[in-house]
């Protein structure tokens, strides 16, 4: 009797295993050496690595540009915009290089490096009871934010990307733990663990500000005067298990720091429209990124799509129209 056919993942090419044997080699190094190197020598390096990340990267360059261009407008000159945009992938580098030295962070020492504000009683109501959906942007110390949150008892569930190099995957899985205090789970299949463990009394935690496509339960919102898609994950899930959600940010502070910000909670009533709950979180960071733009990521796609009737000049070079997402736009 012939069994089922076997699965087999594809073979790799030999340059593709010889650049993933690489990367797995400096990544655990970095974990093995980077919390023996003294913080202050740790961003220096990544400074001088993000300077050399923007150097190389032209096609991120590009992009970072354009977006530029098209979000911030006259309020910055060409010069200032290629300052910002170096200062981004400084601040890149430094995120996952505060990830690789988070293990020296422990809870007696919480305080040389994190500043606690809530906005209102009720942010600080959530932090408390910590049944909510965290939400935040790639802006600032967003990997440290995380890590903090969970030292203070205020673990989540937390949505990440797999790595296309799998090992790696593991590696960050076990830095973004904290020690064992969360648990970072793959996108495939997120929605009804998340679901599961909001109904247990848990909490969840993913980053909201990239584009996704129109056909992945998404909706247009207004992102720097121009329309973007983005994801209704977790306005949907929120709307599904009535825990409000909290969005929070890394803002850079004095000495160093960073300020572990909450902000108001937000809540998603039956009949509420979920385009708008995505709207307002939105609205919640983007005063703080035109504040300090250098702490957002700049080199991202952030503004694919190009909505029919729009002069082409009005957004980055690589827009694209596409029919879904006018179809979604229509229909808000």
């Amino acid at each position: 009797m012939t069994g089922a056919p076997e699965h087999r993942a594809p073979s790799l090419s030999a340059g593709k295993r010889l650049r993933f044997r690489l990367e797995q080699f400096i990544v655990r190094a970095a974990v093995r050496i980077v919390p023996l190197i003294p913080l202050r020598l740790v961003r220096g390096a990544a400074n001088i690595l993000g300077t050399i990340g923007w150097m190389a990267d032209r096609r991120g360059r590009t992009n970072g540009m354009e977006n530029l261009r098209c979000a911030l407008g006259p309020q910055y000159s060409v010069p200032q915009r290629r300052r910002i945009l170096r200062a981004s992938y400084r601040v890149f580098a430094r995120t996952f290089f505060d990830l690789f030295w988070s293990p020296r962070i422990k809870e007696n020492n919480w305080d040389r490096h994190f500043v606690l504000q809530c906005d209102t009683p009720a942010a600080r109501a959530a932090l408390d009871e910590n049944h909510c959906i965290y939400v935040t942007a790639h802006f600032g110390g967003f990997e440290w934010l995380s890590i903090a949150k969970a030292l203070r008892g205020w673990g989540s569930m937390i949505i990440a990307q797999d790595f296309k190099n799998p090992p790696l995957t593991e590696i960050f899985r076990h830095l973004r733990s904290a020690g064992g205090r969360q648990e970072t789970i793959p996108q495939e299949g997120a929605m009804l663990r998340l679901f599961k463990h909001l109904k247990k009394g848990g909490s969840a935690a993913a980053l909201v500000d990239l584009t996704v496509p129109p056909e992945q339960s998404a909706a247009v919102i207004r992102s720097f005067g121009l329309r973007a898609s983005m994801s209704l994950f977790h306005c949907a899930l929120a709307q599904r298990t009535g825990v409000p959600i909290v969005p929070i940010m890394a803002t850079p502070a004095a000495g160093g720091k960073w300020t572990v910000r909450f902000f108001d909670p937000i809540f998603i009533r039956e009949n509420d429209p979920l385009s708008g709950a995505a709207q307002r979180c939105w609205d919640i960071f983007e005063p703080i990124i035109r504040a300090a733009p250098e702490h957002w990521l700049w080199m991202y796609k952030h503004w694919r799509y190009l909505p029919e009737n729009t002069p082409r000049e009005n957004y980055p070079v690589y827009a694209a129209r596409n029919e879904a997402f006018d179809r979604m736009q229509n229909e808000k």
